[in-house]
């Protein structure tokens, strides 16, 4: 019975496919409880939006990003612009949100949106995913027809 991952230059495009898989898969997992970790020991606050920041792009429409506004715990006020921007607008004037931050950090929080804390992980799962399926498929069904039938 020959080994399941057998390097050759034949195949050497599964084997990268697998390979980057595993590593963006991983990627993928840390993210995941690093996140998960960080919203089980926060501290939230509650904010709104207070502006729209006009983004101004040569080649298109100019996008808006959303200033919040949150008091913490501490009575901390803290401003927080979003990282990303959108038109039309993803979020209005006085629009409520939750802040997730450490007490010992609270200028490095997150917005409470399913993508704002798990966006890159599922991107990351999206793409690892069929390159998984595409190396770990190749060599798995190689292995498969490969062996002898008893």
């Amino acid at each position: 019975m020959k080994p399941i991952l057998e390097l050759k230059k034949t195949n050497m495009p599964y084997q990268i496919c697998l390979i980057a898989g595993l590593i963006l898969f991983g990627l993928s997992c840390f993210l995941l409880y690093r996140n998960i970790t960080f919203l089980k020991t926060s501290e939230r606050a509650t904010g709104e939006v207070i502006e729209l920041k006009k983004i101004h792009r040569s080649t298109s429409k100019p996008t808006y990003k959303p200033v919040f506004e949150f008091v913490t715990k501490e009575g901390k006020t803290i401003i927080h612009t979003s990282l990303s921007s959108s038109n039309p607008p993803s979020w209005k004037l006085g629009e409520k949100a939750i802040y997730a931050y450490k007490p010992d950090a609270p200028d490095k929080g997150k917005i409470v949106t399913y993508y704002g804390v798990f966006g890159w992980v599922v991107a990351l799962a999206c793409v690892a995913f069929p390159l998984l399926i595409i190396g770990g498929g190749y060599f798995i069904s190689d292995w498969y027809l490969q062996s002898p039938i008893s």
